[in-house]
């Protein structure tokens, strides 16, 4: 619990831009297996019974491709939440240790009683 550790919230946005492009990516390999992984126009005679399955096949990996992207870009949106808090969080402690330092400074210049301290 008392362990020492630094949040940067520009390297957690740079994260989530990098989940973004990555998810991106099962996008164009879901369309790639679909048009070329399930393609069955060369299937012929006995062949043609395995279109069904081939089919289904390239459209269940097609769907998985879709949740991986759906859940990477789930990370990205929660890693840019992340990173707004800390900065919000941060904006508040500071305004906060403001605040305290000016009542602080007022307060050492208050007149002291009886000329204490010399």
């Amino acid at each position: 619990m008392g362990e020492q550790f630094r949040v940067e919230p520009p390297e957690l946005r740079g994260y989530a831009e990098l989940l973004t492009r990555n998810a991106q990516h099962f996008t164009t390999i879901k369309e790639h297996a679909i048009s070329k992984g399930g393609d069955t126009s060369g299937f012929t005679g006995l062949l043609s019974l395995l279109q069904p399955l081939v089919t289904g096949v390239a459209s269940l990996y097609g769907e998985t491709l879709d949740f991986a992207n759906r859940m990477m870009v789930k990370e990205a949106e929660s890693l840019t939440t992340a990173a707004d808090m800390y900065e919000k969080n941060e904006e508040m402690v500071m305004g906060l240790v403001d605040r305290l330092l000016s009542q602080l400074h007022s307060v050492a210049e208050a007149p002291s009683l009886g000329g204490g301290g010399r």
